[in-house]
């Protein structure tokens, strides 16, 4: 089916749900890790889920604070990177899913420690360099999968 041939909604709901769906792709992989990190007991203090829960739940109360990480992995950075996908470097998801990554750590080394009150790079968290470390490869891993599935949902 050609895209032209799509009816408004259609088109306006297909960008949409390729989004959320690519984004629960990559938080899919993302929770199997942080499972794997919490039963091999590695970095225990470290809980990002928990920070975004302390960090939104008293904005979104503490039912829907403990929903708060799923939805953003799901959506927040599945529309991110469905915004920032033509500008991305490359052309496969390869090369597109690995500069979201570093765009994504960048951001969370950053901004999402210091709110969370982690320090720069997570430094005030006891752990060194560590926490920071962690997250690039996780982060390379949920954007690799939200790249392959954002790539294959647009060329269905």
């Amino acid at each position: 089916m050609n895209h032209s041939d799509l009816s408004p909604v259609q088109r306006l709901l297909r960008p949409l749900v390729t989004a959320v769906v690519a984004g629960l792709a990559g938080l899919a992989v993302h929770s199997t890790l942080m499972l794997a990190k919490e039963t091999l007991g590695i970095l225990p203090g470290f809980q990002p889920y928990e920070d975004f829960q302390q960090l939104l739940g008293g904005w979104a109360g503490a039912r829907l604070g403990s929903l708060v990480p799923y939805l953003t992995g799901a959506m927040i950075w599945g529309f991110l990177y469905a915004r920032l996908h033509p500008h991305l470097p490359g052309g496969s998801f390869w090369a597109k899913g690995l500069g979201f990554a570093l765009i994504a750590w960048g951001a969370m080394s950053t901004g999402f420690f210091l709110l969370a009150g982690h320090g720069l790079f997570g430094l005030r968290m006891g752990y060194g360099i560590w926490p920071a470390l962690l997250m690039l490869p996780m982060l390379a891993t949920f954007s690799l999968a939200l790249s392959f599935t954002h790539s294959r949902l647009r060329a269905g």
